[in-house]
This record gives C-alpha cells, sequence and structure tokens, in this order.
C-alpha cells in the first residue's frame, strides 16, 4: 500500500514538473509534500503500534515465562518432598527389617546354643574315646558358631538389595551348626 502511495506522488511530481506555471508547481509540490508527510506520519504511528504490539507480547511472554517456572518450580518441590518421605519410609522399612531378621536369627542361635551347652554336659561323662571325638566336633561346631555370630552380625550393614543374600547366607550357617551338634550329639550315647 505504500508502495502504490509513492508512485501515485512521484506521478504527480513528474506531472508538477512538466507544468510551466511555477505557482502550480509549486502547489503542487507542496501537496506532494504534504501527501509524503501524511504517508510518513501513517507509516510511523503504524510503525509505533507495531512495535507497541511487539512489546505487549514481549512482556506477556516474559510473564508467562515467569509462571511456568514457578509452576515447575513449585511441582519440583512436592516431588522432592514425596521422594525425601519415600526415602524416609524405605529407610525405616529396612531397618525393621533388619532388626526383625537379626532377632529371628539370634533366637535360633539362642536354641543351637542350649543345644550345644547340653551337649558339652554329656561330653563330660563320655568315655576318652568318644571325648577325643565330641572335642574334635566341638572345635569344628565352635568355627561354626563364630560364623553364624559374623553373619548376624551382617544384618546392621547390609543393604535393602544385600538383605535377603545376607539372611540366606544366615540361614545356611545356622543350618550347617544345626547339623554339626546333631551329628556330635548322635556320637554320645
Amino acid at each position: 500500500m505504500l508502495t502504490r502511495r509513492l508512485l501515485v506522488l512521484a506521478t504527480i511530481l513528474s506531472l508538477a514538473s512538466g507544468c510551466e506555471d511555477p505557482e502550480k508547481e509549486k502547489a503542487l509540490q507542496r501537496k506532494a509534500e504534504e501527501r509524503i508527510s501524511k504517508i510518513q506520519g501513517e507509516a510511523a504511528e503504524k510503525v509505533a503500534a507495531a512495535e507497541k504490539k511487539v512489546a505487549e507480547l514481549q512482556d506477556q511472554l516474559v510473564e508467562a515465562g515467569a509462571q511456568a517456572k514457578a509452576q515447575a518450580d513449585e511441582e519440583v518441590s512436592k516431588v522432592k518432598n514425596e521422594a525425601d518421605k519415600l526415602a524416609a519410609e524405605a529407610t525405616d522399612a529396612l531397618r525393621k527389617a533388619r532388626t526383625a531378621y537379626k532377632e529371628s536369627e539370634r533366637r535360633e542361635f539362642s536354641t543351637l546354643q542350649k543345644e550345644l551347652d547340653e551337649l558339652r554336659a554329656k561330653a563330660q561323662g563320655a568315655q576318652p574315646k568318644v571325648k577325643t571325638q565330641l572335642d574334635q566336633a566341638l572345635k569344628d561346631i565352635a568355627t561354626k558358631k563364630d560364623a553364624v555370630r559374623k553373619d548376624i552380625d551382617a544384618f546392621d550393614t547390609a543393604t535393602l538389595e544385600s538383605l535377603r543374600a545376607a539372611k540366606a547366607k544366615t540361614d545356611q550357617a545356622l543350618a550347617q551348626l544345626k547339623q554339626a551338634i546333631h551329628s556330635a550329639r548322635a556320637k554320645v550315647p
């Protein structure tokens, strides 16, 4: 549109230059300058309006970005709080599982310890040949007993991933100890 107006003005100016009357020429030139001035004013207004609109859009964009960041920060905070809560619950559950496993294994170990004490009492009155065999069996039992204690103590440092393996290892060590005690008891008449 601006190009068309300038074309019209250029045509008017070229016609005006063809006139021989200086007054008419001045009037036409003045008119052309007024038109050019008016067109420049309109163009300046449109540019100013466009710049104002761009500024408004930029402000809206900045505001939308700030709102989005605030919402994202709020969501991150909620998720972090939830994750912290879940981590605390997991830690508490792990502690309870460790304690339960440890207590269960200690009870079984205590039962085996009583059986071992009974076996030692019987071994005191055994014949020398049997007593020698029992002494050797008791040494083996003492080694197994130390291994069980060590395995039970390992529950204190077991992670969630290693807790089941630690329990299985302790159960196996307790079974071996129980078997050793029963084998030794079978030697006592």
